[in-house]
């Protein structure tokens, strides 16, 4: 499903009810998916150790302190965001959508209201490294509750350190994986429901206090509306966690700085 400016783009036919399947539907996008009394944590060495994507994120940015890796980073921002004082470094192409002139015109004036709220042309090198080095990016969307027709009226772009998307299958219920399972066991495949997964974000002041342990209890819980998020589209497929595009990095890295330190001995 594509979400453009808080609406959705999805396809009108639903799935027929004889279409089952015990397997919950994934976003592949490396949200963390768990029940409503939390979750196990692991980790893995990788020339490396994380135990959590808090632990990754304070890794890529130690990383991009270091001389050689930071210059190779501005390269790569350089080559990615072109700027130019009488054009903008970014633009919307609409030439193959499927509709008319009138609605085309609206979409890029939205689109171009939305660069006025990041303010893009000035602050495009910076947004595009933080992604790059996080490896992903949210902006929470904030809107008057008195007038919500009024749209987005500010975007506030939030530490990738303090905030966590959070799919949680309720736990108790009609809607329950257990009751889920009853049924797809005992009953009629065909009645088969799969239990309700509930989606949002978790943020919390404090860098890294969003993942771990209950962390839905310590931070704030927001709607997935209210937050516009992008990730690198790289995943640990082993741990489920949203990787940076530094990740493969982190040996060379490594290896750098005690052939360095070695040298200095």
């Amino acid at each position: 499903m594509a979400r453009l400016f808080g609406f959705s783009i999805e396809d009108n036919e639903k799935t027929p009810p004889s279409v089952v399947s015990p397997v919950p539907p994934n976003n592949q996008d490396g949200s963390e998916n768990y029940v409503s009394s939390g979750f196990f944590g692991s980790y893995v060495d990788i020339e490396g150790v994380y135990r959590n994507e808090s632990d990754l994120i304070r890794r890529y940015r130690t990383m991009a302190l270091y001389p050689e890796c930071d210059s190779a980073i501005e390269d790569i921002v350089n080559e990615a965001i072109v700027s130019d004082t009488n054009d903008s470094p970014v633009q919307i192409e609409l030439s193959n959508l499927n509709a008319s002139d009138n609605i085309k015109k609206k979409v890029r004036e939205e689109f171009r209201y939305i660069l006025e709220l990041l303010d893009f042309d000035k602050k495009s090198h910076e947004i595009f490294r933080n992604w790059y080095i996080d490896g992903r990016l949210y902006y929470n969307k904030v809107i008057d509750q008195k007038n919500p027709q009024a749209g987005i009226q500010e975007l506030r772009y939030i530490d990738a350190s303090k905030i966590r998307y959070v799919r949680q299958i309720k736990k108790s219920g009609k809607d329950s994986l257990q009751s889920a399972q009853n049924q797809y066991q005992n009953s009629d495949q065909l009645a088969y429901n799969f239990p309700e997964i509930e989606e949002y974000f978790i943020y919390t002041p404090s860098p890294g206090g969003g993942v771990g342990f209950n962390s839905s209890k310590k931070g704030v819980k927001m709607t997935r509306d209210s937050i516009t998020y992008c990730t690198s589209g790289l995943v640990d497929r082993n741990k489920g966690l949203t990787l940076s595009w530094l990740h493969k990095a982190i040996k060379p890295i490594n290896q750098l700085m005690m052939i360095e330190d070695s040298l200095v001995i």
